[in-house]
């Protein structure tokens, strides 16, 4: 008896781990899960649709270690006003040769407290600006408010601004037009004409055309859409070829946006790149100068939870002030940079703003503290991205708005991996004009990507959320989808919003309340694309030597 008692206590106690590591294993989806081999299986539509392949996006295309670049220049802090010193810093070594690996080197600027009276300029390839810390004893660049700001373009520019003269210039002549009748969502290959112009490693542009017959599919052409009713445009896809087979080409990076021959259909073209690389900005503090007598109890343009609308509501005192820099960092015309060890603190809207033109660039471990601005449309868009192939990572937002968001067609291709938003005051999202093929990957944030209103109209397509947490919001447009995999929170909610129009098609959800495996889908896509040494690089926090 005491034989059987012990062979029942250790069965049950043997079950109870069983059980206990079956209920531990996550789930897996149904479109894209680890297969016999251990390597993901894409489950395609019937046209071929299925989740794209994000692990193109970052510096050099994903999976490349960001280098150390040695000081070339070495500044010091001085009362009064610095930025003529930096500046004479940067361009002194812009005009230094570059080395093998397109690098000129980096202007350290030291510890401690710099008065900026004027914006920073990186103007040419392989500069990179250094500061010796992001904290309150390290490097702070103080941007002073210029009363009255400057208009026009002088009046619009960042803190630091990393911007080409030129950028990419399609070489017309060699178009060449697209012969599918349809390529679908996640492809890399497509048929042309003649593909005998082309050879691997040409720098083109995928354009899908866009026309009045689709902007009617998608309801963006009618009374309903409001003052900003669509006309015809086309998506651009920055791409490189890598293989040519008779008239099939094949390129680094998926189309996002199906390319339909009922919708115009598209073309490949050459393009001239003059853009600028190898730039970055790292390890530094940026604050915002701003009047703590300009203040405001108005809530902004978004209703309370509670259903009192915005314009009735009044809460607590704010600092509210705009007469200072909206932005921190931009890019522009840049290709192969970077933003890392960062902190920044009130200003207007972005921390770091890509915008098109721009690609394959990566912000990684940035805080963003206090913006300071009215909590309205267009303020506290923090982590901005309007180019294509940026991965943001690690990347931490308070009191934003729109804390990692996107905008425009050509954002495209984009990654936000293992970000955190806390005290938003609204959601994170593709925002505007059909943004397309973006990656959510664990991000605790409140998150939608849906038909935002009358205003802006589908504001993304073809949107995966992934292992994220937070209250969220996901409908497909027309001719696309918007996924959620292992989606933790209340699904159609908009965040500090009621529901605005529940008549659109809700998107594909799958495993809600629960996480799926793998836990990161750019990390496991990067990983079978360029091996583990890649996922280091990527997860590798920086060298500062």
């Amino acid at each position: 008896m005491r034989i059987k008692f012990y062979a029942a206590t250790l069965f049950s106690l043997f079950a109870g781990i069983l059980l206990s590591r079956a209920q531990d294993i996550l789930p897996s989806t149904s479109l894209v899960y680890p297969g016999v081999n251990g390597k993901l299986v894409y489950i395609a539509d019937s046209l071929g649709n299925k989740i794209p392949d994000f692990s193109n996006a970052g510096y050099r295309g994903g999976g490349s270690v960001i280098p150390y670049i040695p000081n070339k220049a070495t500044i010091w802090p001085v009362p009064g006003d610095n930025s003529a010193n930096i500046q004479a810093a940067i361009d002194k070594v812009s005009a230094m040769p570059m080395d093998e690996a397109g690098f000129r080197g980096a202007v350290l600027v030291k510890m401690g407290f710099y008065q900026l009276d004027k914006p920073l300029y990186i103007r040419a390839s392989g500069v990179i600006l250094r500061g010796e810390g992001m904290s309150e004893i390290g490097t702070i660049l103080f941007g002073k408010t210029i009363k009255p700001r400057p208009t026009g373009a002088a009046g619009r520019a960042a803190l630091i601004n990393i911007a080409g003269d030129k950028g990419v210039t399609p070489q017309e002549a060699t178009k060449q037009t697209i012969t599918n009748n349809y390529v679908p969502v996640g492809a890399r290959s497509f048929n042309v004409k003649s593909a005998k112009a082309f050879k691997v490693g040409d720098k083109v542009l995928v354009r899908r055309y866009g026309n009045q017959d689709w902007i009617k599919f998608i309801g963006e052409d009618s009374v309903g859409a409001g003052r900003n009713r669509w006309r015809p445009f086309n998506i651009t896809y920055d791409r490189v070829i890598t293989d040519v087979k008779g008239n099939t080409i094949t390129v680094d990076a998926p189309i996002f946006t199906a390319i339909e021959t009922r919708w115009g259909g598209g073309d490949v073209v050459k393009i001239d790149d003059e853009r600028i690389e190898n730039v970055a900005v790292e390890n530094l503090r940026g604050i915002s100068d701003y009047d703590p007598n300009v203040r405001t109890t108005k809530y902004g343009n978004m209703d309370r939870p509670d259903g009192v609308p915005a314009a009735e509501y009044h809460g607590e005192e704010y600092f509210s002030d705009e007469n200072h820099y909206s932005n921190f960092i931009n890019f522009s015309n840049s290709k192969n940079g970077w933003v890392r060890n960062m902190t920044a603190m009130h200003f207007v809207s972005s921390v770091v703003q890509v915008n098109a033109g721009s690609k394959w660039i990566t912000i990684q471990d940035c805080q963003s503290w206090e913006p300071v601005s009215v909590r309205a449309g267009g303020r506290r868009f923090i982590y901005h991205v309007l180019g294509q192939l940026t991965l943001v990572q690690r990347c931490f937002s308070q009191k934003g708005r729109h804390n990692f968001v996107l905008q425009q067609s050509e954002a495209s291709g984009n990654v936000f991996l293992d970000c955190t938003a806390v005290n938003p005051y609204s959601t994170s999202e593709p925002h505007n004009h059909w943004v397309n093929g973006v990656l959510y990957d664990n991000v605790k944030a409140p998150l939608t990507a849906r038909y935002w209103d009358y205003i802006i109209g589908w504001a993304g397509a073809n949107i995966v959320f992934w292992n994220c947490e937070g209250d969220f919001l996901i409908q497909s447009p027309p001719g696309a989808k918007n996924y959620s995999f292992g989606h933790i929170g209340t699904a159609s909610v908009i965040y500090n919003k009621p529901l605005q129009d529940l008549t659109k098609p809700r998107g594909y959800i799958e495993s809600l309340d629960k996480h799926v495996t793998p836990r990161s889908l750019y990390l496991t896509q990067l990983k079978e694309r360029l091996g583990m040494e890649a996922v280091n690089n990527t997860l590798a926090k920086a060298n500062q030597e």
